[in-house]
Order: C-alpha cells, then structure tokens, then sequence
C-alpha cells in the first residue's frame, strides 16, 4: 500500500514544466514575429516617405516662382515724400495704394492728395504715382488749391512733383478772391503762382470794393465839431 500510493513530488511538477517552456517558447516566437512584423512596417513607412521627399525635389523647380503683371501688394495708407527742384518738401498720401511688382515704381493710388510747402493741395478720387519719373497722374475729379485762395476743379491732372507744375488737357474751372476763369487746357507754374490757361478763356473779374461813404452820425458830428470852432 505504501508502494502504490507514495509517488515522488518532483514527477508530478515535471509534467507541468514542460508545458510552461513549451508556452514560453511559443510566446516568445509570437513576440518575435510581432517584432519582425513591426521592423517590416516602420521600414515600408520610412522608404514610403524618403522617396516622396526625393521624388518631390527631383521633380519641384527650385527658380523662383514668375509674377505676372496682373499680381499687385496693397499698401494702407501710403505715404511718400521729397523735395522739389526749389527744395520744397512735398508729401503725397492716399487711402491705399496697388504696387505692381513687374512695375516697381509705379503704383495706383486711391484718394492720392499732394500738398507741399506753400500750401497748396491736389487731390483726386484716383490717380497713379510713378516715383522714378516723379509724375502724379490724377483722374476723374481733380480738385486743386493754392495758399492764395484759388480752388480749381478739373477731370484730369498730370504733376511733375520734383518741378512744381502741373498740367492739364481737360477743361479748367476756377474761382477766388478776384474772380472766375474757364478753359479747355491748363498748365500751372512756379508752385501754384501762375497759371496759364489756353482754348475758349472765359474770365471774370470782380470789382474791388469801393470805400464807405461816410455815415450820417459821422457828418452830423463833423459839422458840429466845425461849428464850434
């Protein structure tokens, strides 16, 4: 009886040992396998994104890229200054300005108005302003003025910022202090001092003001005065 049932404990753990090295061995070929797989994948991944990168600057122009003349930059609220040929500083502003980039000088200006030194100002609803040649192009209603009073109205003005002139082959409407004048061309001189006009002149001249004559209070009171002498 003691034969049959005393069994030694290490045959009964053997069986057990076996199949866990058998579990470890599989588990460890799965974590191998998953391993391999996931090396396979990253190394597909890694080639997949080097050849669009190669493929990319192989195949893209590396010149820079053409800009038509159509293409502009907007500028708010430009501003430019200089001095003309008597050394007169003179300011140019607009509520925006489209600079072509083929046309570097030369911009388009909405709501340009020029003033200078002497107070005179031109403005316009539209105009362009080519700075290497120094012209202020001016369009649609031209409004000029000078420090002496004068307000001009016109459909069209060219200025030569750098001389001090400006001129025009629209017809001219003027008034001030002395009158009022009309023409077809016009072209005006020596920062505002003088203007001549040209084509179907029409002038108006005001009268000077005559002196008051002298009130009855003041006659009355002359007299008396003599009278007493």
């Amino acid at each position: 009886m003691d034969a049959a049932t005393h069994h030694d404990p290490a045959s009964l753990w053997a069986p057990r040992r076996q199949l866990t090295l058998a579990q470890a061995r599989k588990r460890s070929e799965r974590v191998r396998m998953l391993r391999m797989l996931f090396v396979a994948c990253a190394a597909v991944s890694i080639g997949f994104f080097a050849g669009h990168v190669i493929k990319s600057a192989l195949t893209s122009d590396s010149r820079p890229v053409s800009v038509t003349k159509d293409a502009s930059v907007t500028m708010l609220n430009p501003r430019f200054t200089g001095r003309d040929s008597t050394g007169q500083s003179f300011q140019i502003t607009a509520d925006a300005a489209r600079r072509r980039r083929a046309e570097d000088q030369a911009v388009d200006l909405v709501a340009p108005i020029l003033t200078d030194e002497a107070g005179s100002r031109v403005s316009a609803p539209s105009g362009m302003y080519d700075r290497a040649a120094g012209i202020l192009e001016l369009y649609d209603d031209v409004s000029i003025t000078d420090a002496s009073g004068y307000t001009f109205v016109s459909t069209g003005a060219r200025v030569y910022v750098g001389e001090g002139r400006v001129e025009g082959l629209s017809p001219l409407q003027g008034k001030g202090p002395l009158g009022d004048i009309r023409c077809d061309s016009y072209e005006v001189l020596e920062d505002g001092n003088r203007i001549v006009c040209a084509g179907n002149v029409r002038t108006v001249i005001y009268p000077a003001p005559a002196e008051e004559a002298p009130t009855e209070t003041e006659t009355t009171g002359e007299g008396d005065t003599d009278g007493s002498n």
